[in-house]
């Protein structure tokens, strides 16, 4: 049986699906339009926001843009930086080499595993943020860049998961907000050296109090779906203000819709002899 939240998800992207028709098909009465795609390259937090189950940020943008865009997600559970740059790069700078997509936009969110026990600098985690950015933009010089920040931590949630483990890491502390601060710092200073826009998610969220961001996660580190949609919401509002063309890329539809064809290709019944 579909749920109600199913269902009032459904809705909701319907309902603006139908608001934009107008903006929609004034942009497509000219026909056939390439299709855009959105690259969106990051960890587990960007990974599981493709769950429609917990209405994930990339599954409500794959729903509301179905008939513009693509979403290609290049996102690794536990990659940090340094083996985001090492490993995953290659084979994405080879599929846009190849012709495979050619993103409008290019969403960089990475830097949470690098503050798990601080394993990574956070100095180091500037620079190969930086180097990931300089690969992008030498494969695909066209794309709009966005750097996010790491998001803030619950701390309660994170103790709880280390005193529960039962195996040589019981009782350490993986990462906190405080921990999680310079790192978000060092994305904001990459984005700044890079010349790209930068959404610091973190700041967002950690103005908040903290019992309300903490509502917002599910294990201290991943977004439950009320989450989702305040990331859903920062993203969106984002694209608008920086990059305008993307905005208006999303939202013009591949083909027109289907009024056009009634109107000027309307069925007309064969003449029988």
């Amino acid at each position: 049986m579909t749920s109600f939240r199913g269902l009032l998800k459904y809705f909701t992207v319907a309902a603006c699906v139908l608001c934009s028709v107008k903006t929609v098909s004034a942009a497509s009465d000219s026909g056939f339009k390439n299709r855009t795609t959105v690259l969106l390259a990051g960890d587990s937090i960007m990974e599981q926001a493709t769950e429609p189950s917990v209405d994930g940020f990339i599954s409500l943008l794959a729903g509301r843009y179905s008939r513009s865009a693509d979403m290609i997600v290049r996102a690794l559970s536990g990659y940090n930086t340094r083996w985001y740059l090492k490993y995953a790069m290659p084979g994405i700078e080879e599929e846009i080499t190849r012709g495979d997509y050619n993103p409008a936009l290019i969403t960089l969110w990475l830097g949470a595993n690098d503050a798990v026990r601080c394993t990574s600098p956070f100095h180091s985690t500037s620079k190969n943020l930086i180097k990931i950015v300089e690969k992008f933009q030498a494969v695909a010089p066209d794309s709009k860049m966005m750097m996010v920040t790491p998001t803030h931590v619950g701390d309660a949630a994170r103790k709880k998961f280390a005193a529960e483990r039962t195996d040589s890491k019981k009782g350490l502390l993986d990462r906190s907000n405080a921990m999680m601060k310079p790192y978000a710092r060092a994305c904001v200073e990459a984005a700044k050296e890079a010349g790209v826009s930068v959404l610091d998610l973190y700041s967002h969220f950690d103005a908040m109090t903290v019992t309300a961001r903490d509502k917002l996660l599910v294990d201290g580190v991943h977004f439950n779906a009320a989450g989702h949609l305040v990331v859903d919401e920062k993203l969106r509002a984002t694209i608008l203000k920086e990059f305008p063309e993307v905005n208006d890329l999303l939202d013009t539809y591949q083909f027109p819709i289907v009024s056009r064809w009634m109107k000027d290709d309307p069925y007309v019944p064969e003449t029988t002899k």
